[in-house]
C-alpha cells in the first residue's frame, strides 16, 4: 500500500466516521458520561473489526488480558548478516556508520527480516550486540524496532483485506483524537517513505500490527495495542478510563513528501518545546539546560519501573504563560487519545505541575520548518516524556524517538488493580 493510498483511505474513513463521532459527542453531557459513551463507541468499533475476521484470524489478533502482570524487558536475538539489499545511504548499514555508539532503541546493521517479515525475502539480520529490545506486558509487546526484529502479537495491516483494514483503522480513529490519528498516519507515512528507499528489514504501512487483549466492553479492563517501527500505542480501557501510557512515537525520516506536500512528523512536539525554551529568561534557561548531552531515550521500551532524578527547571518557577506553554507540549502526547480520556489526564498533570521539571540537552535553535537536534525531558509525579533526536545518516533532525509514560499508571494499573 502506498503512502498516497494510506492517506486517502484515512480521509475516507474520517468522513465515514464523522457521523458516529458527532453522535457520541452530542448525545452525552459531563466528563464521566462522555467518557463512558466513548468507551462504548470504542468497544463497538473493536467488535465490528473482530466481526470481519475468520476464526483463524481472531485467534491471531485477540489475546487474554492479565492486568496482574508486571511489565518486563523482552529480548529478541539477532541473526546473521543479510545480503545488502538496502539502497546506498539507507537502512541499517547507513545507521551503523552514522552512529558508532549505536543507539539503544534503534536497528543496527542488518535486519531480521525483509518486506516479508521474519524469515522473509530480506533474510535474518545481524542487529545490535545485545539483541533487539522491546517491553512485554502479558502477551503484549511494543518497541521502536521494526516488527521483523521485535515481533508484535496481532495481525499486520498487510494481512487484512480492504474491509478488514478499514475496520481496523476505524477502531484507531474511534480510540484516538483527530490530531492523534493524524499523527499516527504521519508516522506510518514516514515509514512507508523509508521503505521506498529500500530496507533490509520490514518497513512500510503493511507491517503495522493490531492486537486486542481481553474482551472489548465497558466492564472488565481490556487493551488495544497498535504499532510497528517508531510507533507503540498501548491503550487500556477500564470503564470510563482510557490510559494511553506507555506510548512511543518517532519517525525516520521526520520530513518527507507525499502528493506534492511536505509532512514534518512530530512538528508540534518540536516547535512547542522550542517556544517554551524561548519564553524562559536567562536564569531559567541556565537551570533548564543540562551541562551534558543526552543522546537517547533513558526510559524507553524495557525500562518500566526505573526512575530518573529530576533535573532542569521546575514548573513552580515558571510564570503563567510559561506553564501554559509547558502544558501545550505535554498535550502533544496526552492528547493522542480521544479527548474524553485526555481531559482528565491533562487535569491530573496540571494538578501536579508544580512538581514537574523541564530539562534540555543540546542546541537551542532549529532551522525553520525542520525539527531540531536537541533532547528534552518533562518529568513529574505522574509523567515522563522524552524527545530524543537520533544521530543517523549525519542528520539527527531526520530521525527521532519519543516516549510517554505515567510512572503511577502505565497500562492502567491504577484502574485494573484487584
Amino acid at each position: 500500500m502506498t503512502r498516497t493510498t494510506l492517506l486517502a483511505s484515512g480521509l475516507v474513513l474520517a468522513l465515514a466516521a464523522l457521523g458516529v463521532g458527532l453522535a457520541v459527542g452530542t448525545a452525552s453531557s459531563g466528563t464521566t458520561t462522555h467518557a463512558q459513551a466513548r468507551t462504548e463507541a470504542v468497544a463497538a468499533a473493536a467488535d465490528a473489526f473482530l466481526a470481519t475476521l475468520d476464526a483463524g484470524q481472531r485467534g491471531r489478533v485477540q489475546f487474554d488480558f492479565d492486568p496482574k502482570q508486571a511489565p518486563a524487558m523482552a529480548n529478541f536475538p539477532r541473526g546473521t548478516p543479510p545480503a545488502r539489499d538496502a539502497a546506498p545511504g539507507q537502512g541499517r548499514d547507513a545507521e551503523a556508520a552514522a552512529d558508532s555508539g549505536r543507539n539503544k532503541g534503534e536497528p543496527a546493521p542488518g535486519g531480521r527480516g525483509g518486506p516479508g517479515g521474519p524469515g522473509g525475502p530480506g533474510g535474518p539480520g545481524m542487529g545490535p550486540a545485545g539483541g533487539f529490545v522491546g517491553e512485554r506486558y502479558g502477551q503484549a509487546v511494543w518497541s521502536n524496532y521494526p516488527v521483523s526484529d521485535v515481533p508484535r502479537p496481532g495481525l499486520a495491516l498487510g494481512s487484512l483485506d480492504a474491509a478488514q483494514r478499514a475496520a481496523a483503522m476505524h477502531l484507531l480513529q474511534t480510540l484516538l483524537s483527530p490530531q492523534g490519528y493524524r499523527k499516527v498516519l504521519d508516522i506510518m507515512g514516514s515509514d512507508q517513505a523509508l521503505s521506498e528507499t529500500g530496507t533490509n528489514y520490514a518497513s512500510g504501512t503493511d507491517h503495522y500490527t493490531l492486537g486486542i487483549f481481553g474482551q472489548p466492553g465497558s466492564g472488565a479492563p481490556w487493551m488495544v495495542q497498535f504499532g510497528g517501527h517508531h510507533l507503540g500505542l498501548n491503550v487500556v480501557i477500564a470503564g470510563e478510563h482510557g490510559v494511553l501510557t506507555p506510548t512511543l512515537t518517532g519517525a525516520q525520516p521526520s520530513l518527507y513528501s507525499v502528493d506534492g506536500r511536505t509532512v514534518r512528523v512530530l512538528a508540534g512536539e518540536n516547535d512547542k518545546a522550542f517556544a517554551l525554551l524561548d519564553a524562559l529568561d536567562d536564569g531559567q534557561r541556565k537551570q533548564a539546560i543540562l551541562d551534558y548531552r543526552v543522546n537517547d531515550l533513558v526510559l524507553g521500551p524495557g525500562h518500566s519501573g526505573e526512575t530518573i532524578v529530576p533535573e532542569g527547571l521546575q514548573a513552580s518557577r515558571m510564570d503563567a504563560r510559561q506553564r501554559k506553554l509547558l502544558l501545550a507540549v505535554i498535550a502533544e502526547w496526552a492528547g493522542i487519545v480521544d479527548e474524553a480520556y485526555a481531559q482528565p489526564r491533562m487535569a491530573q498533570i496540571e494538578a501536579g505541575l508544580d512538581q514537574t521539571w523541564f530539562a534540555w540537552s543540546g542546541p537551542t535553535t532549529h532551522e525553520p520548518d525542520r525539527n531540531g537536534s536537541a533532547y528534552y525531558r518533562i518529568q513529574g509525579p505522574r509523567l515522563l516524556i522524552e524527545f530524543s533526536p537520533q544521530g543517523v545518516g549525519g542528520d539527527p533532525t531526520m530521525h527521532v524517538h519519543t516516549v510517554y509514560r505515567d510512572p503511577g499508571n502505565d497500562y492502567g494499573r491504577a484502574f485494573t488493580a484487584q
